[in-house]
């Protein structure tokens, strides 16, 4: 029996001193769960805002031809930055700017009344690696014309160009994969940034209404209709979309209402009017 007892202790001991331990080496091998903290994409947009992006930036697109930022400009520009080589987000994110596109097609035309930019981040994007990525997203005939991809001729500018909008990127070494805000970056006919759409949460009335707003005044008469709809609108900073705009339906139905009570008090008084007439027998 003492001898059971002196068995039945040596095995406690091995466990606590090698159970315990042993849980404590997996503990300590574990992956931590990967934690984004989305803040670190949000743009400070108030600080950016109204800034104009550097004009002089040389571009290469599609074709292998150069040219500069500021011959972009003159016309609303959608700005989208993705990286080539991406195997997810950017072609999604590239995919839903055609999607709002093509139903604001219906009242503006892309090369016409507006320009697509899509500019990679990555210095290790060529060539090859561009023309793969545009065959992949299947860009509708009616978007061609006004869409225009491209890379830095000097990627060493990359963070200065992006910087400059308010864009942030980082290379996750674990993942393999660029992590970056999927926004489209809408710039006024004079290349001043005007709005930032996020592209998760913003639809076609969005994407027209920031259009319109770019193009600074300058509507033609068909899209009188769309610009007076765009005024029942603002942009509403903690949602990152349009919302209604209520001081203006408040103010137009107080403006209506003043309208009414003057029609029925000129109409009471001729009423009241004719019926003295009547009654003095004038």
């Amino acid at each position: 029996m003492p001898q059971l007892s002196r068995h039945l202790l040596f095995w406690l001991m091995a466990w606590t001193f090698l159970g315990i331990p042993g849980t404590s080496h997996a503990e300590y091998f574990r992956q931590k769960e990967s934690e984004l903290d989305h803040e670190l994409f949000r743009i400070d947009e108030k600080q950016f805002l109204g800034i104009k992006p550097e004009q002089d930036v040389v571009l290469i697109d599609q074709a292998g031809k150069s040219f500069k930022f500021g011959d972009m400009i003159g016309k609303p520009l959608v700005l989208v930055f993705s990286y080539y080589q991406c195997d997810g987000s950017c072609s999604a994110v590239n995919g839903e700017v055609i999607a709002l596109l093509e139903r604001v097609v219906k009242t503006m035309r892309a090369g016409e009344d507006y320009r697509v930019l899509t500019i990679s981040f990555d210095k290790a994007d060529t060539q090859e690696t561009m023309t793969r990525f545009i065959d992949k997203l299947h860009i509708p005939p009616e978007l061609k014309p006004g869409w225009t991809f491209a890379r830095l001729a000097d990627p060493a500018r990359i963070k200065d160009v992006t910087g400059k909008t308010g864009f942030k990127f980082f290379w996750a070494t674990q993942d393999k994969i660029f992590y970056h805000p999927n926004v489209a970056i809408i710039l006024t006919n004079e290349g001043r940034i005007s709005r930032y759409l996020y592209l998760q949460v913003n639809s076609t009335l969005d994407m027209q209404i920031a259009l319109m707003e770019a193009r600074q005044g300058e509507i033609k008469p068909h899209e009188f209709l769309n610009y007076a709809i765009s005024l029942c609108y603002s942009y509403n900073y903690k949602e990152g979309r349009y919302t209604y705009n209520i001081p203006v339906f408040v103010g137009v139905g107080a403006f209506l209402f003043g309208i009414s009570m003057l029609v029925v008090s000129v109409f009471y008084y001729k009423i009241r009017h004719k019926h003295k007439k009547e009654g003095s027998g004038i």
